[in-house]
């Protein structure tokens, strides 16, 4: 009698309640990755691409620098590494795509007023805001930024993520970029040979980007998790430069661009994260993937 019971109260349960924890029934894995230009027609990239992401038996992917992929790709791509759904926000330049395990509904995609694209799935029970921020303007990300924290709040999203490459700095990671000379000098060389474009705020780190989402409620769970913040660093990988992972020169020129922020719901169930920034990724991009898992 009880277990028919149990399997009644089961049954009246909301879909996503049930679907949200993935086939283990206790976590969820969420990793986002920024692929390198889709990977540059690299056979061995892409190989080593695949056999990282069928070790880390994610639940959902976020994917940016999609060069070159059609849709038809992502899903061969997804469904070799044992992602049998896979949607893309468009089918030029640096697209953004999700694949996961389970069915995916595309709620929103939006190519105008983003440097690359924003793109709102919903698939696992959760609400995945995909996108990647501008390479170039600080001002432009900004109000990039804005409009996702104007869709999410007019949507009355619950269960979220906002996830991809941000091209920003947050400002739990401050102090330790503080201390990377060589890359506020490469910023403020790089920003003195533009006419148009402007990555620091008068010459210093900008941290208003990542501020805005996090002045919206949602939680920088890597800054917040990932300890001493020198882990935390996602870009530039060694392979950037043709150099050796643990070249002396890099530490000076790293920051973190890669996020996965949570909405207050999500964050509470929030277990831990990672940036993977190891050897064992050394050589498949130039940025390195990160990582939360939620626990129910």
């Amino acid at each position: 009698m009880k277990k028919f019971l149990g399997l009644i109260l089961l049954m009246l349960l909301p879909c996503s309640a049930l679907s949200m924890w993935g086939q283990t029934g206790q976590q969820m894995k969420l990793i986002s990755y920024n692929i390198w230009n889709g990977f540059e027609g690299d056979s061995l990239r892409r190989a080593r691409f695949i056999e990282w992401t069928r070790k880390q038996a994610a639940d959902i992917f976020v994917l940016t620098e999609l060069v070159g992929f059609k849709e038809k790709d992502l899903k061969t791509l997804g469904q070799v590494c044992g992602y049998p759904y896979a949607a893309i926000v468009k089918e030029e330049g640096y697209p953004v795509g999700v694949l996961s395990k389970q069915p995916i509904e595309v709620i929103k995609k939006q190519v105008e007023g983003f440097w690359h694209g924003m793109m709102h799935v919903k698939t696992a029970g959760v609400d995945v805001i995909a996108t990647h921020l501008s390479p170039f303007e600080w001002k432009y990300r900004l109000n990039e930024a804005q409009q996702i924290v104007d869709y999410i709040q007019a949507n009355h999203l619950k269960d979220y993520y906002v996830a991809g490459d941000l091209n920003a700095h947050s400002p739990l990671d401050a102090d330790e970029i503080a201390k990377h000379d060589t890359l506020l000098a490469n910023m403020q060389r790089w920003d003195l040979s533009q006419k148009k474009y402007r990555n620091l705020r008068e010459g210093r780190y900008d941290f208003s980007v990542i501020s805005t989402f996090l002045a919206a409620g949602m939680e920088d769970a890597i800054g917040r998790m990932v300890h001493p913040a020198s882990a935390r660093m996602s870009f530039p990988a060694a392979f950037l430069y043709d150099w050796q992972w643990d070249d002396k020169r890099l530490p000076q020129r790293r920051e973190r661009l890669d996020y996965i922020l949570l909405s207050p719901s999500l964050m509470e169930k929030c277990k831990s994260a990672a940036v993977h920034n190891g050897k064992e990724n050394e050589g498949i991009s130039d940025h390195y993937p990160v990582s939360v898992i939620l626990e129910k």
